[in-house]
């Protein structure tokens, strides 16, 4: 199981763990594949609260483990 990174933003912590390409996460999640690059490089890569809901369904859909704690930053982030 991967542990989270000290120095990964939520959306670079989530998206490691699906191990999908930018543009087939983004598909998945109705997007595409320029927002999940977008989010990644963000320096806060902050998940908005509709697109966590969207994560943690496609993660339950593919038996991938996305708890509350990998969508939201850590205290020293």
């Amino acid at each position: 199981m991967e542990t989270v990174s000290e120095n990964k933003t939520p959306w670079q912590r989530v998206f490691a763990k699906f191990g999908l390409s930018q543009r087939e996460l983004g598909k998945r999640l109705g997007s595409d594949g320029s927002k999940i690059n977008k989010a990644l490089k963000d320096e806060d890569g902050f998940i908005n609260g509709r697109d966590q809901a969207k994560l943690m369904s496609l993660g339950d859909e593919l038996g991938i483990d996305i708890s509350p704690v990998d969508l939201v930053p850590k205290r020293d982030e």
